[in-house]
């Protein structure tokens, strides 16, 4: 048995990879023309942009195909609710903020500090009070 598997891996280790992924992409971004005419010097960034946007439109297109599907078989309206509570399942972050970032409920921030342009009670107070001119502080 020990031979047997010896031979398979000794056979299989000289195979190539099912997807080459380096040369899968250079192709897929190969069939977009660059904005710059400098293809030699093709930045990173520039790659991953693309790279990631064709991914959306591919993952778009994969939706509107399934959707259409699901059409069909009426359960559209089924399918079109359950995509949206994905949207705001995947939307809804867990990363946190950076250390000057500040939060949109006051009480999570240093001293309390409000965003700017937020409208509180205290606004609407003084906006009562002395006819809504936002420059009377009281």
């Amino acid at each position: 048995m020990e031979a047997k598997l010896a031979e398979f891996r000794k056979s299989n280790s000289s195979k190539q990879p099912l997807i080459n992924w380096h040369q899968l992409i250079s192709r897929v971004i190969s069939m977009f023309p660059s904005s710059s005419h400098r293809s030699s010097e093709i930045k990173v960034e520039e790659i991953e942009e693309k790279v990631t946007w064709q991914i959306i439109l591919l993952k778009f297109f994969v939706w509107l195909t399934l959707f259409v599907i699901f059409i069909r078989l009426e359960f559209g309206a089924i399918y079109f609710i359950l995509s949206l509570l994905y949207l705001i399942w995947t939307n809804l972050s867990t990363h946190r903020r950076r250390t000057d970032q500040l939060s949109a409920y006051s009480v999570f921030n240093p001293n309390f500090e409000k965003l700017q342009g937020t409208f509180s009670a205290d606004d609407y107070d003084r906006q009562l009070r002395h006819g809504g001119s936002p420059l009377i502080s009281s």
